[in-house]
């Protein structure tokens, strides 16, 4: 099974996972693809923005859109931390590609 589509019985599919945990961080405001839309997992009939699981030695890769005024450097480590629990990879990049400002 690829890294992509690894579940866990009864939990899901690691990237869905991944994404339900990140989103519950009070400074993520979302997910996000990247600049050119590359940072994605595949699911069966479906694309799932901001989530790349690595391959071997490749780190995990995730890209998020933090609310304005979030502490950008502890909350990439936070996010290194759930990303590293739910896929046991220790290596994890995480990429702030845009902030959220307050409406």
């Amino acid at each position: 099974m690829s890294p992509g589509t690894a579940e866990a019985p009864g939990r899901g599919p690691v990237p869905e996972r991944i994404a339900e945990a990140l989103l519950a961080h009070p400074a993520v405001a979302a997910l996000s693809g990247g600049p050119f839309g590359t940072i994605a997992s595949y699911l069966p009939g479906r694309r799932l923005p901001g989530i790349v699981l690595g391959d071997g030695e490749e780190p995990d890769r995730v890209a998020v859109v933090l609310h304005f005024g979030a502490p950008v450097e502890i909350t990439a480590a936070e996010l290194r931390r759930i990303v590293a629990a739910e896929s046991g990879n220790r290596r994890v990049d995480v990429t702030v590609t845009d902030l959220e400002m307050p409406a």
